[in-house]
């Protein structure tokens, strides 16, 4: 009895198969994972592009909040040409009277949108940034989209907009992205319980981990479309 028991301690046969049942699955999760996490970043990559093209399109076409390149100044002349800050400690003029716009437009899911000023959110503004932005982040959504407008005290009384007319001033462009999520393709069965509800503030956006709200800013050029 104590020589088979022996014997049988001794006895490797079936170890190798033990070893490849336990090793095997941390393979390819660490195989998988990696694919997954890759994928992710130049998921984040593409989101960040698609933010740059959004603010470049944004500052070179009529802007989604109609009428803020058509703003109304001081009807006395003698202010116009006046600048719109004071240069020597770069505060605001009070003196040049120049209007202010900070307007941030939000679109609805399916088309029409809102501007926090009151301004008409004009869907075929809307629409022209977000196809140039489809082109880098293809599974982009329209509420996934923030376009915000925000004069930056430059310019002066009466300056002329892009249809040659006196209204617009500069102004700082913002697009931003946010909302969005992450699908995993092969980590989903297995990490989904780590993610179970979309982001905080983010209804609409299926469960996964948040994609980083990516933004660009840059300043309005001639915000009329050609």
């Amino acid at each position: 009895m104590a020589r088979r028991l022996r014997s049988f301690l001794r006895d490797c046969e079936g170890s190798v198969l033990v070893e490849f049942t336990l090793v095997f699955p941390m393979f390819m999760l660490a195989a998988f994972g990696t694919v997954d996490v890759s994928y992710m970043m130049f998921e984040w990559a593409q989101a960040n592009k698609a933010a740059y093209i959004g603010a470049r399109t944004a500052v070179v076409t009529n802007p989604v909040a109609s009428g803020i390149t058509a703003l109304t100044y001081s009807t006395q002349s003698t202010e116009l040409g006046l600048s719109c800050f004071n240069s020597a400690d770069g505060t605001v003029n009070s003196t040049a009277a120049c209007p202010t716009v900070n307007t941030t437009c939000t679109p609805a899911a399916s088309s029409g949108g809102t501007c926090s000023d009151g301004s008409t959110f004009d869907d075929t503004a809307f629409g022209t940034i977000l196809g140039n932005m489809q082109k880098a982040l293809p599974r982009l959504q329209r509420q996934d989209v923030q376009v915000v407008y925000k004069t930056n005290g430059l310019g002066f009384v009466g300056q002329l907009n892009g249809a040659g007319t006196s209204g617009a001033l500069p102004m700082n462009v913002t697009v931003s992205i946010q909302c969005m999520t992450h699908q995993f393709f092969f980590l989903g069965a297995l990490m989904g319980w780590v993610f179970p509800n979309p982001p905080a503030g983010c209804p609409a956006a299926p469960a996964g981990p948040a994609i980083p709200s990516f933004s660009t800013t840059l300043p309005s050029e001639g915000m009329s479309t050609i």
